[in-house]
């Protein structure tokens, strides 16, 4: 799809919009002001609505607020966190409202699977996160406004890359396949891509955490679920709102490495007279710009929200960022006098990337700083391409990896979704939903003809090897989904009943092609691949792959209110999979969860509120892909038959596993919510304990019997426990100043518990060190009985005076790695415990507030050192010159604990101040503004680590290898700090 094509699907319903949009005549006006009852200062952000109707607005940054309501209202609904709900009936003339301190969250709208609670009928951990609770900065990713902010959400990226993404745990690991991320729901499109949406245009996140929550997702939900709600229109004044920031990122922590005259003084490496700084040569201060506009409004039966976005990222890396446009446009419309709502959503985004390559900054850790970036002398200018070059394993210049070749994707995205609603009869509605996203995805990437690059590019080629050298990947992913769904919602005396049942039909596409091809004449041909020899030869590569899976589900839920005393919530998920064998291909999903409000049985004055719950429910994992289950065969290569002829037999490749069934994860919670102290102390308490079985694993089998040596397996059991705890306290209610502080804290404990038979004393999920040399060097293991992320080496003891490693062998004694040493766990890659730390303070019109997030008990594997923290690989390469160098070392680089480091980490992830300009009601300038906002926003500001390397961030993962935590590879990123500055108006 164009970027014309994409542009008019989503401006031409705009303009449909505002060609039928008129104000009812039968619409009548109020205005109005909120303040505090305490010190009459006004309340920011209140919700006043019509009763009855979902006619509201929000209050302005001086509490005022216009609504144009039907005739026939009477009365309006103002609440506001912090204080006590209000209905206030309507009159003629200004509305001075007054709100009192103290009221509590509990009748909050929480989106649940299918259908909302309030949040005293909630017996599930969910956890509901607004605009207001969002991280505040330069924010290009959904994942990173939540960083922090929910227990029990692990949030993760590695480096400054500005197109890495970020992964993603909740609750820890509930899979050992490729499906450990939570599933993400988008206005109702169960799995969507969380970046689907812009981050302005978001209105309230849900993370639904335990298995009684997710249950009604099914095969989906073992690794949680997150809830988005988009911004939709409210009827009243229609309201134009403008957002826009500059930041400017610096990169400040690099790889500590020997500098030019270090290197010289060392002795060991050939002196080539420059003094070169590679980290500098390769960063810059990196500046990104960002706006958006939105228009919202509507009248009683049609409310509209559309919006625009535009980002500009620079990465701190030359030759990299992004470029972004995102548009969106919700429509709904009532008729049949309120009983039919109809809603239209669509969202578009295109995004250009400039990637660069990440072993950059490998190269500029590495390379010898004694060397020029630049040269005429023919022994080091190997290619002609005017940069200094040389020739040793995994080395590159990097200024020359990132000016000389291209790699560059293009991402285009669009979201298309519809919905009727019909009342059959009062509390009895049906609903039809038809939802489709399209994800296209092209990376293009060209190498020179005089291009000298060691790793990173694709297919492994250089420029300079084929005489330039274009490679063009496509991808497209399709999701199409079809849901129908009943809901009946009645009050029988005390008894308030609750229940919704559904259909659901999902269909998934997948296809992508890619080509490379060399030998061009000239590099103006880069991307014409009939112009490359390589083609004309029949060298080029050529690949696709089509394939898809569909799901179809029943699913039904009762949720049961006694008094606002006694709740119970039992739900059902009956789903089949196509990527299953026959025998497997359905499974049933239960849950059920209970609460009770202990403040009817506890009388004490300080308790607002205290319920108790306790939930168990069932969820599921599909496997990584389709066809697991099924023969498959590929191509095996070609042969000349003659006459001109050519064969291109086909063989199998797999082993089929027809048995290859459902991981069913199950799950049980203890939860505590509270209010105390007027409602100044709130929080929650969640003690968890799930065990996952029949993991999908991709194995090593005996070949004979099996034709080859892999085959998908269901293999064995994880288990998991843990606890979090979320707390919410308003240290000061003084008049004109207020302080509220917030701590989200979160463990989990994750274990193999049993493998197969079959399996008995093996272990799975173990990665290498890599190159150069160290293919064969494992880092990690995970046995049946163990933690999942224990590191595995040598267990180092100290040098002896010869300058050689002596290790631990079996009894713990000092000897060298080839004299009975043994390889052990020598630490873990996942941390004790997770933190995040709130603090939010108003003085008048000038606010501020900081978080600080961190982890603590986790070991990383520092690869830098473990390749280059060695005196001796200064003949080819630099030296890693962290607090362990030892210069006196004379032994050849071996790979042991010295080289595992503490990665507990405490940081300011970001700090905000702003002020709201005061608006003088009556003035002209009143006439035009509602509110103006100024700040800056800080991020990255500091941290306190032991560890020496780049960044302490939690590694989940290595690449897709979900058992291979708390590696750090050489190819992370710099860190970098940022400052944005920014301006919020609303008209």
């Amino acid at each position: 799809m164009t970027a014309k094509t994409m542009l008019r699907a989503i401006v031409f319903p705009c303009l449909l919009i505002f060609s039928f949009l008129t104000a009812s005549a039968q619409d009548k006006t109020v205005t109005g002001r909120v303040v505090d009852s305490k010190d009459n200062t006004p309340v920011a952000g209140a919700s006043v609505t019509a009763k009855g109707t979902n006619v509201g607005t929000s209050t302005g940054a001086d509490g005022t607020f216009t609504l144009s309501v039907p005739s026939t209202a009477t009365t309006l609904v103002i609440s506001s966190v912090g204080f006590v709900t209000q209905e206030i009936a309507i009159t003629t003339g200004t509305m001075g409202i007054s709100l009192v301190q103290g009221g509590s969250n509990l009748n909050e709208v929480v989106v649940t699977g299918y259908g909302t609670q309030r949040r005293r009928e909630v017996t599930s951990a969910i956890t509901k996160i607004s605009p207001e609770g969002f991280n505040k900065g330069n924010i290009a990713d959904v994942a990173q406004l939540l960083q922090g902010k929910v227990a029990g959400l692990s949030i993760s990226k590695a480096g400054s890359n500005p197109n890495g993404g970020y992964t993603l745990r909740l609750r820890g690991l509930s899979t050992i396949g490729p499906n450990s991320q939570p599933l993400v729901v988008v206005d109702g499109q169960v799995g969507a891509d969380l970046n689907t949406i812009d981050p302005n245009d978001i209105a309230n996140i849900e993370v639904l955490k335990d298995g009684s929550a997710a249950a009604i997702y099914g095969t989906r939900g073992s690794a949680g679920v997150i809830i988005v709600t988009s911004k939709k229109g409210r009827a009243g004044t229609s309201q134009l709102n403008y957002s826009g920031s500059v930041s400017i990122e610096d990169p400040f922590r690099f790889t500590p490495h020997m500098t030019a005259a270090e290197f010289r003084a060392l002795g060991k490496g050939t002196d080539y007279g420059a003094s070169t700084d590679w980290n500098d040569e390769i960063t810059r201060t990196a500046v990104a710009t960002t706006h958006n506009i939105g228009f919202t409004g509507g009248n009683s039966q049609t409310t509209y929200s559309v919006s625009f976005n535009y980002r500009n990222q620079e990465g701190v890396a030359i030759e990299t960022g992004f470029q972004q446009f995102n548009g969106r446009a919700n429509i709904t419309h009532k008729a049949l006098k309120n009983r039919l709502v109809l809603t239209l959503d669509m969202n578009g985004t295109k995004r250009e990337n400039k990637n660069g390559y990440a072993d950059a900054f490998k190269y500029a850790t590495i390379y010898n700083p004694t060397a020029p970036v630049y040269t005429n002398d023919p022994l080091f200018n190997i290619t002609g391409g005017g940069y200094y070059e040389a020739n040793f394993v995994d080395y590159s210049n990097p200024v020359a990896m990132l000016k000389q070749n291209t790699n560059k994707t293009r991402n285009l995205r669009y979201f298309l979704q519809g919905s009727a609603e019909l009342e059959i009869i009062k509390g009895l509605k049906w609903l039809a939903r038809y939802g489709q996203q399209d994800n296209n995805n092209i990376n293009e990437q060209y190498s020179p003809r005089t291009a000298f690059i060691s790793r990173g590019f694709a297919n492994g080629v250089t420029g300079y090897a084929r005489r330039g050298y274009s490679y063009r990947n496509f991808n497209e992913s399709f999701n199409r989904l079809f849901e129908s769904t009943l809901s009946y919602n009645k009050r029988f005396g005390k008894l308030g009943l609750d229940a919704v049942a559904g259909y659901s039909w999902q269909q998934f596409d997948y296809q992508g092609h890619n080509v490379g091809a060399g030998d061009f004449i000239t590099d103006a041909s880069s991307y014409n691949f009939g112009a490359a020899v390589d083609t004309r030869n029949g060298l080029a590569s050529i690949g696709s792959y089509k394939n898809a899976n569909r799901l179809i589900a029943f699913f039904g839920r009762v949720n049961l209110n006694w008094d606002d005393f006694i709740f119970l919530s039992a739900s059902l998920r009956h789903e089949g999979s196509t990527m299953f064998g026959k025998e497997n291909q359905w499974g049933d999903f239960p849950a059920v969860s209970a609460g009770i409000d202990l403040k009817r049985i506890i009388d004490l004055d300080f308790i607002n509120s205290l319920k108790f719950r306790a939930s168990y429910g069932q969820t599921g994992a599909l496997p990584p892909s389709p066809y697991l289950s099924m023969d498959r065969l590929q191509q095996t290569g070609s042969y000349y038959a003659g006459n001109n002829n050519y064969l291109f037999p086909y063989a199998g490749f797999v082993n089929p596993n027809p048995n290859l069934g459902w991981e069913r994860k199950t799950e049980l919670d203890f939860g505590l919510d509270f209010s105390l102290f007027s409602n100044r102390l709130n929080g929650s308490f969640d003690y968890y304990n799930r065990q996952t079985k029949d993991l999908i694993f991709n194995v090593g089998v005996p070949s004979p019997p099996n034709l080859f040596n892999n085959t998908w397996q269901n293999i064995g059991i994880l288990d998991n426990h843990g606890i979090e705890l979320s707390l919410n306290y308003d240290v000061f209610r003084r008049q004109d100043f207020t302080w509220t502080t917030g701590l989200v804290y979160t463990t989990y404990n994750v274990f193999l518990k049993e493998l197969n038979e079959s399996l008995k004393g093996a272990y799975v999920g173990s990665t290498n060190l890599g190159t150069p040399g160290q293919e064969a060097t494992e880092l990690n293991r995970n046995y049946e009985g163990e933690p999942i992320g224990n590191l595995w080496g040598y267990k180092f003891i100290e040098v002896d005076p010869r300058g050689k490693y002596l290790f631990a062998d079996a009894n713990g004694k000092p000897v060298r790695a080839d004299s009975g040493a043994v390889r052990q766990f020598i630490g873990n890659g996942l941390p004790d415990f997770e933190f995040g730390w709130t603090n939010s303070f108003k003085y008048k019109n000038w606010d501020l507030s900081f978080f600080f997030r961190g982890a603590i008990g986790h070991e990383m594997i520092n690869t830098f050192r473990a390749f280059y923290e060695n005196p001796n690989v200064a003949t080819s390469y630099n030296v890693i010159n962290s607090k362990y160098f030892n210069p006196a070392i004379t032994d050849a680089q071996i790979y042991s604990s010295l080289h595992v480091e503490k990665g507990s980490f405490a940081k300011l992830d970001n700090a905000t101040i702003g002020y709201n300009l005061p608006i003088r009601q009556g003035s002209n300038f009143s006439s035009y503004v509602r509110n103006l906002r100024l700040y800056v926003t800080g991020q990255n500001l500091f941290m306190i680590t032991e560890y020496t390397g780049v960044d302490p961030e939690v590694r989940y993962q290595d690449g897709s290898n979900v058992l291979a935590p708390g590696i750090d590879r050489r190819e992370t990123w710099v860190m970098s700090r940022i400052f944005t500055f920014g301006l919020n108006i609303g008209l």
